[in-house]
This record gives C-alpha cells, sequence and structure tokens, in this order.
C-alpha cells in the first residue's frame, strides 16, 4: 500500500472548490502564452499584419479568458482564506495569515525577478495582507467594500482620461528605463534580452520589469480590483460554501444571465482591443473597454463558476478529476507552468518566443496542461499536497 504523506486531508477539501481552481489554472496558462509567444512585443502595425487565424486566436482568448480565470482564481482565495479562519478561529488567526502571506511574497518575488516578469503571487500576498480586516464585517458592509472596491478602477481610469495627466504615472518607467541603461542595455529591447541566451539577460529584464510593473497596476486599479474579488470570495464563501458542500447554487436563469451579460461586455472588450492593439487606453474608447473588461470579467467568472457548480454537482467525473489534481496543488502547478513556458520560450530554453504562430496557443496550452495532469496524479499517489504546498506547511 502506497504511503501517503501528512498533509491536509483529503476528506476535509471540497472537491468542488479543487475543480473550480483548477479550471482557472487551465485559463491562465492560455493568457500567459501570450506574452511568452511574444504578442506585448508587437507594435500596432504588426498586430494588424498578423494572418487571420492568429487574429482569430488571440480574439477569442481575449473575449473568453483573458482576465476571468485571474478573477476565478482570486475569488477562490478569498473563499480558501475564509475557510481557513473558520477552522482557525482565535486571536492569533491575523498574525497567523500574515504570516504566511510574507512567505508567499518571499515566493512570489523570487518567481518575479528569476524566473518571469509577469508573477502574480506578489500583488496577491501584498493585496492579502488585509483580507483580516474584511472577515467579520456583516454582509451589507461586504457588499459595499466589493463595490467600492471594483469600482475604484474605473474610477481610477477616468480620472487619468478625463484629466489627460496619466504621464504622472511614467515615473517608474523613467526609473527602469535608467536602470535599464545603468547595466549597458540602452538601445537593446526587452525582446532581444528575453531571447537571449544568456540568463543573465532575462534576470535584468525581469528587475527592469518588477521596477515598472507597479506602475501599471496603479494606472489600471489593478490592486483594488484583486481585493475586490479576494472580498467577493469572502462573502460567496459565506454564503455558498458552507450550505451542504456548495449544492445550494445559484439559479439557472442567474447563471444565464451572467453568462449573457459577461460574452456581450467581453465581446465589446476583446473588439476595441483588435481594433486598438492594446488592452487599455486613455480616451473615450478606452473607458468604454475598460468598463466592459472590469465589468465583464466578474460577470463571467461568476457565470463560469456557476456552470461549473452545477455540472460538477451533478457528475464528478473523469474531468473534474482532473481538474481537482491542478487545484489540489495550485501553488505548485503555477510555477511549473511558468517554469515549462520559460524553458521553452525564453532564450536560454528552446528560443520559441516571436518565432510561432499564435494558433498555436491552444495547442501548446493543451499539451502542458496534459504534462501537468500527469505529473499531479503521479505525485499526489505518494502525497496529498504538491511540492510547494508542502514546504509552505513545513515553514509556517
Amino acid at each position: 500500500m502506497v504511503k501517503q504523506y501528512e498533509c491536509t486531508p483529503h476528506s476535509k477539501r471540497i472537491a468542488t472548490v479543487d475543480s473550480i481552481r483548477g479550471f482557472a489554472l487551465c485559463g491562465i496558462i492560455f493568457a500567459n502564452l501570450m506574452s511568452f509567444f511574444g504578442f506585448y512585443s508587437l507594435g500596432y502595425q504588426q498586430i494588424h499584419a498578423l494572418p487571420f487565424m492568429d487574429r482569430a486566436t488571440l480574439f477569442v482568448i481575449d473575449w473568453l479568458v483573458e482576465g476571468k480565470f485571474y478573477t476565478i482564481f482570486a475569488i477562490l482565495f478569498g473563499a480558501g482564506f475564509t475557510l481557513l479562519f473558520s477552522k482557525h478561529n482565535n486571536g492569533g488567526f491575523a498574525a497567523y495569515w500574515r504570516k504566511r502571506m510574507r512567505f508567499l511574497l518571499c515566493i512570489g518575488l523570487c518567481h518575479m525577478m528569476v524566473i518571469w516578469h509577469g508573477d502574480i503571487l506578489v500583488l496577491y500576498s501584498l493585496v492579502a495582507l488585509t483580507l483580516p480586516w474584511f472577515i467579520r464585517l456583516p454582509d451589507h458592509r461586504l457588499l459595499a467594500a466589493i463595490l467600492l472596491l471594483l469600482t475604484a478602477p474605473l474610477v481610477i481610469h477616468a480620472l487619468a482620461t478625463l484629466t489627460n495627466d496619466a504621464v504622472i504615472w511614467s515615473y517608474l518607467k523613467s526609473q527602469a528605463t535608467h536602470f535599464k541603461a545603468s547595466f549597458g542595455y540602452a538601445g537593446i529591447t526587452l525582446l532581444e534580452m528575453r531571447t537571449s541566451n544568456s540568463p543573465i539577460d532575462v534576470f535584468i529584464a525581469n528587475l527592469y520589469s518588477t521596477i515598472s510593473r507597479p506602475m501599471s497596476y496603479f494606472i489600471s486599479g489593478r490592486p483594488f480590483q484583486v481585493l475586490g474579488q479576494f472580498v467577493l470570495g469572502i462573502y460567496l464563501a459565506k454564503k455558498f460554501v458552507h450550505c451542504a458542500s456548495l449544492k445550494r447554487s445559484v439559479s439557472q436563469q442567474t447563471t444565464l444571465m451572467l453568462i449573457i451579460s459577461g460574452l456581450i461586455l467581453n465581446l465589446v472588450y476583446a473588439t476595441i482591443k483588435a481594433k486598438t492593439g492594446s488592452p487599455i487606453s486613455f480616451n473615450q474608447i478606452g473607458l468604454i473597454q475598460g468598463f466592459c473588461y472590469h465589468l465583464g470579467a466578474i460577470l463571467l467568472a461568476l457565470g463560469y463558476m456557476s456552470v461549473l457548480v452545477k455540472l460538477f454537482n451533478y457528475n464528478q467525473g473523469r474531468i473534474a478529476g482532473w481538474l481537482s489534481v491542478l487545484g489540489r496543488m495550485s501553488l505548485s502547478m503555477y510555477l511549473m507552468q511558468t517554469m515549462l513556458c520559460v524553458m521553452l520560450f525564453y532564450g536560454y530554453g528552446l528560443a520559441l518566443m516571436n518565432t510561432l504562430p499564435f494558433y498555436l496557443i491552444p495547442i501548446f496550452g493543451i499539451g502542458i496542461l496534459g504534462i501537468q495532469v500527469t505529473f499531479g496524479k503521479w505525485w499526489l499517489h505518494f502525497c496529498r499536497q504538491g511540492p510547494a504546498e508542502m514546504i509552505w506547511r513545513k515553514v509556517l
């Protein structure tokens, strides 16, 4: 009989939550592959010169994937916080949680600077430090906080547009450019650095992005958006997760409304992005784009989650099992995704960045997920947690 090392007992986990978390990871890899394929290194003319199949693939990802799966992941992060609070409801929980987030911050900083500049763990860990402030709020105050936080990015976008003062956010970018030049990389593009066969070049490129990334976060209101999604997860966990393990869910009519409204709003967002080549613009069209993105991502993410809850409650089949494998090892799988992509696309790996047509993104995404599910099933045969989760648990 195979020995399973001490971890969080599987019986205490909620299978549906694990499966939805795994579903979120599936979407995250497709969104991240846009970056690894080199989309964000292209200019306006280059994007519009892409073949039809490439543009169609990118359009579908913008419409159905981008922003939606990170939203699901953030909502589940907040829900997971709530479940952990319910198991450790004592006076020392806030200190315990913040210790966990500080360790996650260390993982994120290493991931961002050494492996991939597009890390999300740093932002998550910093924002999540505030979650103990929200856990004891009554429902009406939670809803008010959610509305305020999710509206904040739109207000910031509108102010930057109406005042025509987006340049106030450029300070960090200028400092990052100065940093790059001081290391002898003036005039060398980030694409050239990331496709270099020297890990040092990639490391400097990552540091450049680490300096300038907060600017893009602030101008897009991303910290408020993420915190709002966390708090939404707290609210939903209180309402649904403790009710017979998610057996109580929203009505079919509500689910259909979430899906349809989310699809329409995200269709507008994807159409504008296809025309402008940019996910954010500081003009009237950009305001419409931002509104459709922020609201559409929330609605479609909730619609996806509602559909999955109904499907998994009806039948916990093979696909739910595969997704659960990913969800039970979510931190390990997230880090594994970027490490695989770095070795495939960066210069010190196979150097595939900016060499492949974008219509291959689904094939690469499915292939990476297949590798992860196979590895995850093998690993969970011996242990109930992923390697990163085990280290996290031992440290804390």
